[in-house]
């Protein structure tokens, strides 16, 4: 039974990476989402850890699935390589503008409690803005 857990551990991170290139998202925007560090969302899917079952539900509401599809997907085959071209492409875009340097700045500052309460209103305002909410 532990090999078919390690089998997993070695493509779900793999899953995780189609599924945010294919909606479109950073590693930023999808550690947002999921209220995890962007440092978890990167060695996830470069295969350096496996997320626990919280954060594997993390991660699959934040990309508008659920942990057993992304456990299917690794199962059948259904993820690609070839889909992580678009990466590469879109990657270039991900840089921090002196904008950003100075909201993560502020972040930085801000108490344990004050980081969860602005996390919790950035996502519902992102949310809202997908038209989610």
């Amino acid at each position: 039974m532990a090999s078919g857990t390690d089998n997993h551990a070695m493509h779900i991170g793999h899953a995780i990476r189609v599924l945010r290139i294919q909606r479109k998202l950073t590693q930023e925007q999808l550690a947002l989402d999921a209220d995890i560090a962007t440092s978890n969302v990167s060695r996830i899917e470069n295969g350096l850890r496996q997320p626990s079952q919280k954060l594997l539900r993390k991660l699959a509401y934040a990309l508008d699935t659920t942990p057993s599809s992304l456990m299917q997907a690794c199962e059948n085959g259904i993820v690609k390589d070839t889909s992580l071209q678009d990466e590469r492409v879109n990657h270039d875009d991900v840089i921090a503008t002196a904008e950003t340097q100075t909201l993560l700045k502020l972040f930085n500052e801000l108490s344990a409690e004050n980081k969860k309460l602005l996390l919790e209103q950035t996502r519902l305002l992102h949310h809202w803005q997908q038209g989610k909410v």
